[in-house]
């Protein structure tokens, strides 16, 4: 006896506007497809298969617009794009009314883009080459080097940013002239320049208070009211340490968490690490100790976390440090928030969602015409053959998911100050890594005495070589603000 099962398939016909707010409508159409499943040996059904499992329908998504940079490469990755990489199954196509300067089966370039001009990117089946979905971005184009006014922008991440991935378009190759990049962290070979990167930080957590002697302080994270959190006596003694012994042996935590604090480490004292002008209501965490201390105009007391309410505030985060309000702030988180998340399919975006929302209120609140960045993070993550060993096409799926999450949620809202920028389609899944030359790795195997070698990759997640194209779509929106 024989037990029918169905699975159900959702298949997406998509219709595009001119209208960049309204670009992308959906409508399911529903089938159910018979499959049937023998009973067990035990004359009993078996656990039933969730239908999703029976039929995969791929998937695109790409951003109402994209940015581009006049006078250099900007590339369209297929990869990062598509919901899963099935070169066999599943291609994907370029048409539009832009030029190209070549579409080939996993990228596709653009040398000289024009604004207004359109991209558009076709999923296609190739069991009867149907085509499953076709999207339509716009080209926004930033003219490289011009302005004569300086323009403040600062970039909230973590590991991509506290690597610098920008640095080559915004800072060494004169695309965004007169750029003032603001934060407490200073851009190592850039005086002046600064940083919000934070290494394995999640959006979490900068919504969290840091307080460890190897825990980057975090100034965003305050208490309400007329009160201001320093951070740790602890950290400022280390940070202050890191910048007069650069060279000194450091483990690696201490060099990367307290490390690039070189100018702000100076308003701490180097023996003790309180603050060396203190005012009334400053407030740190005295590590020696183990309490939180508050200034009260003649000396340090004893207070306690529970004592304020805390809160994500950049309006205080400006004042207490005296910075310079970015005209731009761009928020590049969420690889570490979902790369390791068990089941692509299942993640709940809520949270992260709302804490977004969060960075962008209190962000428009001190800055009412800025304009606020949400930057797709990589959802490519290597390949298979990597040095960790790390499982990285299921990570690709949980990024993809996470990708498809901003723009859903995001996209069409710059009447709101909100934009994307896929700083993510740069990245070259096969080619965009470092590679090892450990023999170990790369020989086919220890008696091989052949010529041939496995490209093995290194460093992932991160695309080191590819940074510098990451950084364009950034530095293309920076100029069309001049």
């Amino acid at each position: 006896m024989m037990k029918g099962l169905f699975a159900i398939a959702s298949l997406f016909s998509w219709t595009v506007s001119s209208d960049s707010n309204n670009l992308h409508k959906s409508e399911k159409i529903i089938c159910q497809i018979p499959i049937e499943r023998e009973k067990d040996s035990a004359n009993t059904s078996s656990a039933q298969i969730p239908p999703d499992r029976f039929f995969f329908v791929n998937d695109i998504c790409l951003p109402a617009r994209l940015y581009m940079l006049s006078g250099v490469e900007n590339n369209i990755f297929v990869e990062p794009l598509l919901k899963r990489w099935r070169p066999y199954d599943d291609v994907v196509r370029f048409s539009g009314s832009t030029i190209f300067q070549r579409r080939l089966a996993r990228v596709a370039s653009i040398n000289a883009p024009k604004q207004g001009a359109t991209v558009a990117v076709s999923l296609i089946n190739t069991d009867h080459f149907d085509t499953v979905k076709t999207i339509t971005s716009t080209i926004i184009v930033g003219q490289q080097g011009v302005g004569t006014d300086s323009i403040a922008v600062s970039i909230i991440g973590d590991s991509f940013t506290n690597g610098s991935f920008f640095k080559d378009a915004l800072l060494a190759k004169g695309y965004v002239p007169k750029l003032q990049l603001i934060g407490l962290r200073d851009v190592a070979g850039y005086p002046g320049q600064s940083d919000e990167g934070r290494g394995g930080w999640t959006l979490a957590n900068y919504f969290s208070v840091s307080n460890q002697r190897t825990q980057s302080y975090n100034g965003f994270w305050q208490p309400d009211g007329a009160y201001r959190y320093w951070g740790a006596t602890e950290f400022w003694q280390l940070a202050n340490a890191v910048r007069r012994e650069p060279g000194r042996d450091w483990t690696f935590a201490e060099k990367y968490f307290a490390g690039r604090f070189t100018t702000q480490s100076l308003r701490f004292d180097q023996q003790t690490g309180y603050k060396l002008d203190p005012m009334i209501n400053d407030i740190m965490y005295d590590n020696a100790l183990g309490y939180y201390m508050r200034y009260n105009g003649k000396k340090w007391i004893r207070t306690a976390y529970e004592d304020f309410t805390w809160h994500f505030d950049y309006g205080k985060y400006l004042a207490m440090w005296k910075l310079k309000a970015p005209s731009i702030l761009a928020e590049f988180l969420g690889l570490n928030d979902f790369r390791s998340e068990p089941v692509p399919q299942k993640i709940d975006f809520s949270t992260w969602n709302e804490k977004i929302k969060t960075v962008i209120a209190s962000y428009l609140k001190a800055v009412p015409d800025g304009k606020f960045i949400i930057m797709i993070p990589s959802s490519t993550c290597g390949t298979l053959d990597n040095a960790a060993g790390d499982f990285t096409i299921k990570q690709n799926a949980t990024m993809w998911e996470l990708r498809q999450n901003i723009i859903k949620n995001f996209d069409g809202r710059e009447k709101e100050h909100i934009y994307i920028v896929d700083a993510a389609i740069a990245i070259d899944n096969l080619n965009g890594f470092n590679v090892t030359a450990d023999t170990t790795m790369t020989k086919p195997y220890s008696q091989y005495a052949g010529n041939e070698h496995i490209v093995v990759q290194t460093g992932n997640p991160h695309p080191y070589p590819n940074y510098p194209g990451m950084g364009l779509s950034l530095a293309a929106f920076i100029q069309t603000c001049r």
